[in-house]
């Protein structure tokens, strides 16, 4: 993870974004508080994750799931 002042980010800004389409995350500090730079597909997965998480149904399934035998499950080809 990269931390820079929002004075260094301003002069650094290509390499902070191209660090975070690496998959860094990067954050930067500013008085009035801090913000993180991530790139626009690990967003999208945040978001993904938040929404399932979120979904009472969702985490009953998973358990309903891992508490099954492998012998209910059908292979997909």
């Amino acid at each position: 993870m990269t931390t820079v002042n929002v004075t260094g980010g301003r002069a650094d800004l290509y390499n902070l974004v191209r660090a975070a389409l690496g998959g860094e995350v990067v954050t930067i500090t500013a008085r009035a508080g801090n913000v993180v730079l991530i790139s626009e597909e690990e967003w999208e997965g945040v978001k993904e994750t938040l929404y399932l998480m979120g979904d009472p149904d969702f985490l009953k399934d998973v358990e309903e799931g891992r508490n099954s035998p492998d012998s209910d499950f059908e292979a997909w080809n």
